[in-house]
């Protein structure tokens, strides 16, 4: 099959190609860390996103109706995802709670309605894009439009303020820096551009915010080859601004450090399950603000990661010099509160199982 496509949206699907590629050059990374996945996702997203805008710009959708599948999903996704994309490089230690997967609930919705809608039979779909088409703000599903572009307008606004906030104050990077800037000031203006050309039914502003998506993530793709380090200098300059009023003003660093090591490795204080960032600061004497910057600062690692540091440590004893010792039994004494936990971390240090270890320090023995 032949499709015809406007010339003027050749380059909303060649940027969306370029967002496919940028989402698995992430992915396929030797060691993909959380910010990497989420990075892809940002791309994912708009990569469905752009096609979407591209497939909507030749009216594609009321013939062949797959071609939108997810559109609207993307939309209520990409904001969220930026946002903790947007999280995770300020405040890395910082473990996901339950309750911010309502951010989610927006696109879970779409995505849930979207996938029913493809379920219905062609001709079915084909009278409702049309009809969307024909009138956008008096169908049922212009709800869906205002709350998706509504949604993505939020979450930009909010990060475009938080990145001024950062560009502007650094004086040695800026021009690196300032690329985060134009990326979410292009992505508003593209969404508000592509919201009024569809209500409106203006054709010439549609396809305007398209190619303003596409001019977007071509400046991304070519901004990340030429400032490869750009995503270290904006983690650099968020941790520098997280810190840069010092908690530990005042503490007896040698004092805090021989204390911990004592509690640790004399006390073995992570062995107690339920310890959290508050109770070890309290019998350090130091707030959890100034222990949390101490392990970040001093120690290199965060709460979560120094804890089982020493737990793995002193599993990795008990499997080699007990052998009959059960490994739940072992994972519960040392301080982890699940057995799926203590498998995923102990994987994760050692690059083994429990188990896998235990059989190969026996092997040694023999």
């Amino acid at each position: 099959m032949i499709w015809s496509i406007k010339a003027n949206t050749a380059p909303i699907f060649f940027s969306s190609g370029l967002a496919l590629l940028l989402a698995l050059e992430q992915v396929t990374r030797k060691r993909p860390n959380k910010a990497n996945l989420l990075f892809s996702s940002i791309f994912l997203c708009c990569f469905v996103i752009i096609w979407g805008a591209g497939v909507v710009a030749n009216r594609l959708p009321p013939e062949k109706p797959w071609t939108i599948y997810l559109f609207f999903t993307a939309i209520c996704l990409v904001g969220p995802v930026y946002y903790f994309y947007f999280n995770t490089l300020l405040h890395p230690e910082k473990p996901f709670r339950l309750w911010e997967l309502v951010h989610f609930a927006p696109a879970l919705g779409s995505f849930l309605i979207e996938t029913g809608f493809q379920g219905m039979s062609t001709p079915f779909k084909q009278v409702w894009l049309n009809e969307m088409f024909q009138a956008p703000p008096r169908h049922i599903m212009a709800v869906m439009v205002i709350w998706g572009a509504f949604s993505a307008f939020v979450y930009l606004a909010y990060l475009l303020r938080k990145d001024l906030g950062m560009v502007w104050s650094v004086q040695e990077v800026k021009t690196e820096l300032r690329l985060i800037v134009i990326i979410n000031f292009l992505a508003i203006l593209a969404v508000v551009t592509l919201f009024v050309g569809f209500m409106l039914r203006i054709p010439f502003l549609f396809v305007t915010g398209g190619n303003v998506l596409a001019v977007l993530m071509i400046s991304v793709f070519l901004g990340y080859n030429r400032y490869p380090d750009f995503l270290q200098l904006l983690k650099t300059q968020i941790e520098k601004q997280r810190y840069e009023k010092s908690y530990l003003t005042g503490v007896d660093i040698q004092g805090v450090n021989e204390r911990l090591m004592e509690l640790v490795e004399g006390e073995n204080i992570y062995r107690e399950s339920e310890l959290n960032l508050k109770t070890l600061a309290d019998r350090l004497s130091i707030t959890s603000h100034q222990l949390s910057q101490f392990l970040n600062e001093r120690v290199g690692l965060d709460f979560r990661s120094f804890l089982n540091t020493f737990r793995v440590r002193e599993a990795k004893r008990l499997l080699a010099e007990d052998p009959d010792k059960n490994i739940l039994e072992i994972c519960y004494e040392v301080g982890f509160g699940s057995k799926s936990t203590f498998n995923s971390v102990f994987k994760k240090e050692t690059g083994q199982t429990p188990r896998e270890f235990r059989d190969a320090a026996a092997l040694m023995k023999d």
